[in-house]
């Protein structure tokens, strides 16, 4: 009898520290939790000293007479809204302001008056046409006698090319 005493005793010893095991880490765990850093919501228990959380509050309700507006009433609104976020796209900017342009960059790009956006791209089709990109450096372009009037020089870079071109603009048209 005295045997199975002392198991019984043995064994509720050790449920006694099993039980003290895990206060301690409900301890260790609440610590940090009550410190602000924050937990999920799985680790809750009710007996912790962490501070209950307030529900998100839920999306604000459309009131009862918005309700009665149909969705074509609602898209005709948000037509008119629309225009005044363009930011003036109908309007000209410098951007696309025409200038004049002097003989000898006219006999070049085909026209006397263009915006200088056009110019450049007219630009870049004639020297793709004329084959005058360098061979050994694709950036520079190498000017045959007519590009050679309006640029100045015989090889330029060709992202740099409005710097050569900007005297070419005369006025605005």
């Amino acid at each position: 009898m005295a045997d199975v005493e002392d198991q019984v005793n043995s064994h509720s010893d050790e449920e006694v520290s099993e039980e003290e095991v895990p206060k301690g880490k409900e301890d260790s765990e609440s610590e940090p939790e009550s410190e602000g850093k924050g937990g999920d919501d799985d680790d809750y228990e009710p007996g912790s000293k962490k501070a209950a959380r307030k529900p998100k509050a839920s999306p604000k309700k459309r009131k009862a007479d918005d309700d009665d507006d149909s969705d074509e009433e609602w898209g005709k609104r948000k037509k008119v809204v629309a225009p005044k976020k363009g930011g003036g796209r109908g309007k000209k900017s410098a951007f696309t302001k025409s200038f004049k342009l002097s003989p000898e960059l006219a006999d070049v790009v085909g026209s006397d008056v263009m915006p200088r956006h056009e110019v450049v791209k007219k630009l870049w089709a004639v020297i793709k046409e004329r084959e005058l990109q360098d061979p050994k450096n694709k950036q520079f372009a190498i000017c045959d006698d007519q590009l050679l009037k309006v640029i100045g020089v015989k090889r330029f870079r060709t992202f740099g090319m409005m710097k050569h071109l900007k005297d070419h603009f005369l006025e605005a048209a």
